[in-house]
């Protein structure tokens, strides 16, 4: 019973991991956040999939963009890569201290004539554990979303104006692993602990329309609407055994696996709305968009100036709301065939977090 609880409650974590807005993108990323109407690459797949529409690709776009949020790099990647035997990873950081946690996030594939081909890997991990024991917790869990992003231009006559709208049709697949282990009240060099993982599917849509006008001799303003995790939900196919950690032998000696229930959960929905412009002028970008889930609104104000002839982009956004005090600041060289963008993130209502963002985009 105890196991199931356990479970339990780690599926209803992963259901806001899936449906809270991340930073993901060089161009979204530096600005807080704010590409419900300013993405014109491949992170169209998580902000709107109707921006893909304006993405301005000739044949085919590689993108590869990674984002992390953590108090421990090295710990939080080596974590997640043990998520199936979570009890190794308390023995290999034996004499470390493990409190730590954070979060990755990113967009890789294909962008081929306006139609996307990705994968959106979210995922986090927690753990508590003090230095020279073996007692302690990790939790690790996330979904990567295989993603086809589809969309459509209808143009509006005699107005100077176009409407796009898009739609991603994504797979969800979820990874769970986790461990509480307690000491052994005979020998405090072994533990034990019940290991319970697991991988599942499930099936999800995200819709989105951009409205562009052209205001002659002045400039142009997108609007953008999205709708996040529409009719989303996934399965979870658990396991469980009982690892028994022994700081003596070094090894960890696994019990019989035990079947547990399957649990499905679904992914609330969210809502976004966004605008992007640029200054007559100056040639500055201003996007700011509202995001809204079932228990919190955000809001994220970016800015994007251009400079040597738009090859240097620089960056600078903020993102608020109950839960989120985000600044960011980045830049990218823009060398047509070849994007590089980089972003740093500080986080006021958590200050012992590093954010980093970078991704690389390639034409041809």
């Amino acid at each position: 019973m105890r196991k199931l609880v356990i479970l339990l409650l780690a599926v209803s974590l992963l259901a806001p991991l899936a449906s809270a807005q991340y930073l993901i993108g060089g161009r979204a990323s530096g600005m807080g956040g704010a590409g419900v109407a300013s993405t014109n690459d491949l992170a169209a797949a998580y902000y709107n999939p109707a921006c893909l529409m304006r993405s301005g690709v000739k044949v085919a776009d590689l993108k590869v963009a990674a984002g992390a949020a953590y108090t421990d790099l090295t710990k939080l990647t080596n974590a997640f890569s043990k998520s199936s035997d979570p009890a190794q990873f308390l023995l290999d950081n034996y004499a470390e201290n493990l409190n730590f946690n954070g979060n990755l996030s990113g967009v890789i594939g294909l962008n081929i004539r306006k139609v996307g081909i990705s994968v959106v890997p979210i995922i986090g991990v927690t753990s508590v554990k003090p230095a020279n024991s073996l007692a302690g917790s990790v939790e690790a869990l996330g979904y990567y979303a295989p993603t086809l992003t589809l969309g459509h231009t209808f143009a509006v006559g005699f107005l100077p104006a176009a409407l796009d709208v898009g739609v991603n049709l994504k797979m969800i697949m979820p990874v769970y692993g986790s461990i509480n282990a307690t000491l052994d009240p005979l020998d405090p060099n072994k533990s034990s602990g019940a290991q319970i993982y697991g991988t599942g599917s499930g099936f999800g849509c995200d819709i989105g329309a951009l409205t562009t006008f052209d205001i002659p001799l002045v400039s142009k303003l997108a609007v953008g609407a999205s709708i996040r995790n529409l009719s989303a939900s996934y399965t979870l196919k658990p396991t469980s055994r009982t690892a028994y950690i022994n700081k003596t032998t070094g090894q960890v000696t696994l019990g019989a696996e035990s079947i547990l229930p399957d649990a499905t959960t679904t992914i609330d929905p969210s809502y976004a709305l966004g605008a992007y412009t640029t200054v007559p002028g100056i040639n500055l970008g201003v996007a700011a968009d509202v995001e809204m889930t079932k228990t919190e609104t955000n809001t994220h104000i970016g800015l994007e100036y251009p400079l040597l002839l738009n090859t240097l982009l620089l960056r600078a956004g903020v993102a608020s709301g109950p839960n989120l005090a985000l600044t960011s600041l980045g830049a990218e060289l823009d060398f047509r065939l070849l994007k590089l963008a980089v972003t740093s993130v500080t986080d006021s209502k958590n200050s012992g977090y590093t954010r980093a963002y970078a991704d690389i985009t390639i034409g041809f």
